[in-house]
């Protein structure tokens, strides 16, 4: 494969990040969020149930209190699909581009997240590791899912390079715990106090 990047998103030195996707992997990208984006159209009622494969998108808040799930739903369930909504199309629209601002490779993450929890549903996804059969109905499925995840992983690198190095000292310049002495020989924060020369 000539001419491939070794490097799927990067952070630019003038601002942003630069993305190097292949034109298969791009066109991927542009068509899987239109799955999901008409399997949350049929959600816009609150009365309407999830379906399995989005469950873990709109988790239970009140299991064993129907009314108080409900209400919750009426109350919460437009903003998160909004939420959901907002990314899957920013994803689906940005697929083709070669450059990203920090807002938008958030949104490309919170995409690829939203569609690999219901391709994980759909694939009964464990921990356990598993072989690929190529005569597996669901194997183009499996393949799209270990990209979303290699994909992700290299997003969630990219931005965790970017934060600022931890200050050396900053556990001495942790604050005392304002309600007395903690139990255990720990800080407020649950990390042990250091000893006294």
């Amino acid at each position: 494969m000539m001419g491939e990047p070794l490097w799927r998103i990067r952070a630019n030195a003038r601002g942003g990040y630069d993305v190097g996707l292949p034109d298969e992997e791009r066109e991927l990208l542009a068509v899987l969020p239109g799955r999901m984006l008409g399997a949350l159209s049929a959600l816009s009622k609150p009365e309407a149930s999830v379906p399995d494969d989005l469950r873990r998108l709109f988790p239970p808040a009140y299991p064993t209190d129907a009314s108080a799930e409900s209400a919750y739903i009426r109350l919460v369930r437009e903003d998160l699909l909004e939420h959901h909504r907002e990314a899957l199309t920013l994803l689906r629209d940005s697929a083709e581009m070669t450059h990203l601002d920090t807002n938008g490779v958030i949104a490309w993450l919170t995409a690829l997240t939203d569609l690999r929890l219901m391709l994980g549903s759909m694939l009964n996804i464990t921990e356990s590791e598993m072989e690929l059969d190529p005569e597996d109905p669901d194997y183009y499925n499996w393949i799209c899912y270990q990209y979303l995840s290699y994909l992700q992983h290299e997003i969630v690198t990219v931005l965790t390079e970017q934060l600022p190095t931890p200050a050396t000292d900053a556990n001495e310049r942790l604050p005392e715990d304002p309600w007395g002495e903690p139990l255990g020989g720990l800080r407020w924060d649950g990390t042990p106090r250091p000893e006294q020369p």
